[in-house]
């Protein structure tokens, strides 16, 4: 008999998660509250599975959830996720990892998904583990993923933004564009945005009406670039803890992007978040960063990773399912 066979699986619902939020993040903690809270949540596909002991002992938990994956609407490839999949000190090298993970494939499969996707950070105690339960001799593939950095408050971060500004009142000087606040209004100026985004391939900042966000702008660090009085790009934040900021939305139009507004967007939130002198400062900022956009790659690498708190590489490890 093995271990994880003295352990049941259980598929938690939103009152019973609850006990089980010690094993996860904060920031997890946050995102699953407002899935859960949100209108329609009972269509969210948030997929929760618990290993549980014979007393009741909660040794290990995994958190998916079901995300479309063509990019066309006419495809429908859909897979599951994993989140998180975390098993508490006393309970590991029970196999209990695997377990969740062979009962997350067996979910997947009979609600007819394409596969499985697990992102592994590189640069964590995890790694190895994760490799080791997505072996690419039973399917598993590799690809390489985003980057995630944090950034805290630091003389070298502020060296860097005052760097930026130079650039910015230089690159500015004859500027036709505007940055204004960001407002969760819906102003004129959104609507007809938005409008446009819906017929076009462009881009929209944010839908006050939408109700699928699981997040919050934070208005007061966030902004939206004008041209002319029409919006031509944006750069929103929203809190991700009480003490650490995500730049989540960043934007610019096509032919806008060595205009100087970018890094001026930047710039602006950076020092009104981080470096303002208020009474209340962001000690910690976090962004994202792909390497499939290799100028915008290349340029975040050459400013950000002398400087950043953390540099965290996430490796794609992806299941297809072959369905006949």
């Amino acid at each position: 008999m093995s271990a994880s066979s003295l352990f049941q699986c259980r598929k938690l619902d939103a009152s019973s998660l609850q006990s089980w939020f010690h094993l996860i993040s904060p920031v997890l903690r946050t995102y699953v509250s407002a899935v859960q809270g949100s209108p329609g949540s009972e269509h969210n596909h948030l997929l929760v599975l618990a290993m549980e002991g014979e007393a009741s002992e909660r040794a290990a938990l995994l958190l998916a959830e079901v995300a479309d994956w063509s990019g066309h609407e006419q495809t429908k490839d859909q897979r599951l996720c994993i989140l998180t999949l975390v098993v508490a000190k006393p309970y590991r090298r029970l196999g209990l990892a695997g377990a969740l993970l062979r009962h997350a494939e067996h979910w997947a499969r009979s609600h007819q998904l394409s596969g499985l996707h697990l992102p592994v950070p590189l640069q964590a105690n995890v790694s190895d583990v994760l490799r080791r339960l997505s072996p690419s001799d039973q399917g598993w593939v590799a690809t390489p993923g985003k980057v995630v950095v944090g950034l805290s408050i630091s003389p070298a971060v502020e060296a860097l933004l005052q760097r930026l500004e130079d650039v910015v009142r230089r690159q500015s000087r004859h500027a036709s564009w505007q940055i204004a606040p960001f407002t969760e209004q819906h102003t004129a100026q959104l609507q007809q945005r938005i409008v446009m985004a819906s017929s076009g391939q462009l881009a929209a900042p944010w839908d006050p009406e939408a109700d699928d966000y699981q997040w919050h702008p934070a208005a007061q660090y966030s902004c939206l670039l004008f041209h002319q009085g029409v919006i031509i790009g944006w750069l929103i934040t929203h809190f991700v803890s009480p003490d650490c900021l995500r730049y989540a939305k960043f934007w610019v139009d096509s032919g806008w992007e060595r205009s100087g507004a970018p890094l001026a967007m930047l710039a602006f939130v950076m020092r009104s978040a981080h470096f303002s002198g208020e009474p209340r400062v962001i000690p910690k900022g976090c962004f994202i960063s792909h390497p499939t956009n290799l100028n915008l790659h290349h340029w975040v690498q050459k400013q950000f990773r002398p400087v950043c708190e953390s540099w965290v590489q996430i490796e794609n490890r992806d299941l297809v399912f072959l369905h006949s």
